[in-house]
């Protein structure tokens, strides 16, 4: 008799156990979640250093004040671009908490030296981010996605928070040179860690080896990015073209991609300046063409200093002026006191398709 009840009692339970979960969750399993979820935000660590100055990260990890801690992607030659996504690994829950510590150590391959780094974050900051989002270039709300590193020469290190069409620096810092014994990056190598850096040296693309052979090592150049300017740009046209969408990458790697009534086209903001920019315009006959600007670094850097080298100057504008055929774009620095005409810039115009 006990043997039957202990089984019409299993069964009982077992019934109970699924039709618990048949049911659709209740508002108080709802809340539950959203509670565990509040102040955490689904994002993923990658990275980047500089086209031309390739990189290998050995250790690398972002923790939280509860102990977490989340893998950067290693292991690989880097050397992608200044403040662009970089490789992804499926690391830790689909919600994470903001990281409050970036530890990491890198070999920069030009230099031939290690380089490490433990550094503190702002995580107010990044979390108001996450909270936030942005409006991408359709104008609908987006989210941030990755938390990334770059790596530059010299130890200079940057973090960004990016989405798709936004990227904004929220950290900028210096790492200290170290030393990694072969024996522990690489336990199966049967050559030295000199060795190996010049065959990493002699595979760099003839590109590579010729940047270097005449710019060299450029140390500091990416933390001298970083020097900002009040300013905004500025789209006009000849003929009654009309603004669609605007892109502009800095030099620090910040990035956006908006549509044309974002009020960041609006405002005066404290950045670098721009190192790319592209636009969408529609002619009067509906026509949609495509702008595309890359700026000679030296003359673009150039006018910024000079235009603020005044004193009376506090803001200005790029403007940006393409002509009523749609066939060029002039381009100028103006504040109330000066204008600086920039014309070194590679530019490139095209009808796209709508």
């Amino acid at each position: 008799m006990d043997y039957y009840y202990k089984n019409i009692s299993l069964v009982c339970i077992l019934l109970l156990i699924i039709g618990c979960k048949d049911q659709k969750p209740t508002k108080i399993s709802e809340e539950i979640e959203e509670v565990s979820h509040m102040n955490k935000f689904e994002w993923r660590p990658t990275e980047c250093a500089p086209e031309h100055y390739p990189v290998t990260i050995y250790q690398g990890e972002f923790a939280t004040e509860e102990d977490d801690y989340f893998e950067i992607p290693n292991g690989g030659v880097v050397s992608s671009d200044w403040g662009i996504f970089g490789s992804t690994w499926m690391t830790g829950p689909d919600f994470k908490s903001i990281p409050i510590k970036l530890r990491i150590i890198w070999i920069s391959y030009t230099e031939n030296q290690f380089y490490y780094g433990d550094f503190d974050l702002p995580k107010e900051k990044i979390t108001a981010l996450f909270k936030k989002g942005f409006l991408d270039n359709t104008g609908k709300q987006d989210e941030y996605t990755n938390l990334t590193v770059g790596l530059a020469p010299g130890g200079a290190v940057s973090v960004w928070v990016m989405g798709a069409g936004n990227y904004v620096e929220v950290g900028h810092y210096q790492a200290t040179k170290t030393n990694v014994a072969m024996k522990d990056f690489a336990p199966y190598a049967t050559i030295s860690m000199n060795e190996f850096v010049q065959n990493r040296k002699n595979n760099f693309s003839e590109e590579t080896k010729n940047t270097l052979a005449v710019e060299g090592i450029p140390i500091g150049k990416w933390t001298a990015y970083r020097k900002s300017y009040n300013w905004k740009p500025t789209f006009k046209h000849k003929d009654g073209g009309v603004l669609v969408d605007f892109l502009n990458k800095f030099y620090n790697g910040d990035l956006y991609n908006v549509r044309a009534d974002n009020p960041i086209l609006q405002e005066f903001r404290v950045s670098p300046p721009t190192q790319r920019i592209s636009f969408d315009w529609d002619d009067k006959t509906k026509t949609r063409y495509t702008g595309v600007i890359n700026f000679d670094e030296k003359e673009i850097w150039n006018a910024f200093e000079k235009m603020y080298e005044n004193p009376k100057t506090t803001q200005a504008e790029l403007l940006l002026e393409v002509d009523k055929y749609n066939s060029s774009i002039r381009i100028a620095l103006k504040s109330e006191n000066d204008t600086i005409p920039i014309e070194k810039s590679k530019v490139k115009i095209y009808v796209t398709p709508v």
